[in-house]
């Protein structure tokens, strides 16, 4: 399978075993080796082997609109299902997700007017911040915000 040749798949279960150690992980890795494809796919196929009601809820800001619509179209074609399901984006002006939607990107600022009513995240399991390295106003923001 295309997933299993990426780098990051080498590194699944020391990735979610750290992932249960510690409250805040930084990954690094080459770009295309499956950092924002893969990662939230294994925490979310992790914690669909679990009991139900621990099924993850995961949000995966990305920096801009274009990447938040690409990924998730990408990751629910690699799950063999369309977005909206199980994977959703949501941007600006635009939300395809459901009930159902377990892995949601979004651009930065989505999540940012989302705290805004809702400091908790509540049913929000996990945050990752991607492509955190860039350094803008919104990133660096959210990183205190969510510190």
């Amino acid at each position: 399978q295309e997933r299993q040749s990426l780098p990051a798949w080498e590194e699944r279960e020391t990735i979610l075993k750290l992932l249960s150690e510690h409250q805040v992980l930084v990954i690094s890795g080459m770009t295309g080796c499956g950092k924002t494809t893969q990662i939230p796919q294994f925490i979310l196929d992790d914690s669909l082997n679990g009991p139900p009601e621990k099924v993850a809820n995961i949000i995966c800001t990305q920096p801009r609109r274009i990447s938040a619509i690409s990924v998730a179209e990408r990751v629910a074609k690699e799950r063999t299902e369309r977005v909206g399901l199980t994977v959703g984006y949501q941007i600006r002006l635009e939300s395809v997700k459901s009930s159902a939607t377990r892995l949601l990107y979004c651009t930065t600022g989505v999540l940012l007017r989302r705290l805004e009513g809702d400091t908790a995240l509540q049913g929000v399991t996990h945050i990752i911040v991607d492509e955190v390295h860039e350094r803008t106003e919104e990133s660096d923001f959210l990183l205190l915000v969510l510190k």
